[in-house]
């Protein structure tokens, strides 16, 4: 819980992705799954 308010270095100083965050089903939630790949190759360049 923690990491909410201190974001880790990992993840580039960001909070965490929106998908890790309990949120009810909307036709924004599709916007999430563009995030996915971005934080997944920054994550392997570290």
């Amino acid at each position: 819980m923690y990491n909410t308010v201190r974001p880790h270095s990992s993840l580039g100083y960001r909070p965490p992705a929106p998908e890790a965050l309990p949120s009810p089903v909307s036709p924004s939630g599709s916007a999430s799954l563009h995030l996915r790949p971005t934080l997944a190759m920054e994550a392997s360049m570290h």
